[in-house]
């Protein structure tokens, strides 16, 4: 079901959009997905079920519809998709990261009482979706990967998913600085020194394929 974003629809609209997406996110830090029920939905939300079903088929629906708007706050940081550069990805972290602590309570009881059941696998997959999307939308302005798309699609949804998890389950051990610049020595594979303190690279390199 396709729908238009939030800031495009009417009034009434949004606020029902906001509603449930609301319910959705206060149940998901109470119980997992898998035993959220419509009526659960409608309860919390206060909106009728033929109302619910003006806008969304299901609860996987909704939970779908909540994804793609939250990946659409953070497109604001153009390279979220393409990296061209540490400072694109440090950029990126930091604003997830921002939005992350704004209601990290909320986001670390929906992780813990999700983290091990369908909720995670269905994030991944909108993220690949969008990825995918993405991808071939950069073919169009010139751009193109060096790997194969899906490796891409399979590769990067996996590193969002672990990053934002990583953070949930160690933000009490490491401020958001640290664990930004963290991530940004991994991606560049700078994170071994010699124990001597001298300069040099500890990382195998892949070298280049060879044509016979």
């Amino acid at each position: 079901m396709i729908k238009l974003p939030i800031q495009e629809e009417h009034v009434s609209v949004r606020r029902t959009y906001l509603l449930l997406m609301k319910a959705l996110l206060d149940l998901l830090a109470e119980m997992p997905f898998e035993k959220i029920s419509l009526t659960d939905l409608c309860r919390v939300s206060m909106i009728s079920r033929s109302t619910f079903y003006r806008y969304f088929e299901d609860k996987y629906d909704l939970l779908h519809y909540c994804v793609n708007m939250y990946i659409e706050g953070l497109r604001p940081v153009e390279d979220l998709i393409y990296f061209k550069s540490t400072d694109s990805l440090r950029q990126f972290l930091e604003y997830l990261i921002a939005q992350v602590d704004e209601n990290i309570t909320l986001y670390r009881r929906i992780y813990q009482t999700n983290k091990n059941g369908s909720l995670m696998f269905t994030i991944q997959g909108d993220l690949a979706k969008i990825l995918t999307e993405s991808g071939w939308q950069g073919e169009n302005q010139g751009v193109r990967l060096k790997i194969p798309l899906p490796l891409y699609v399979s590769f990067m949804s996996s590193f969002y998913l672990t990053t934002l998890r990583s953070y949930l389950e160690l933000a009490d051990e490491y401020d958001a600085k640290t664990f930004v610049e963290s991530v940004c020595r991994f991606a560049l594979r700078d994170f071994w020194e010699k124990a001597d303190g001298s300069s040099g690279s500890l990382f195998f390199h892949c070298p280049e394929s060879v044509s016979t």
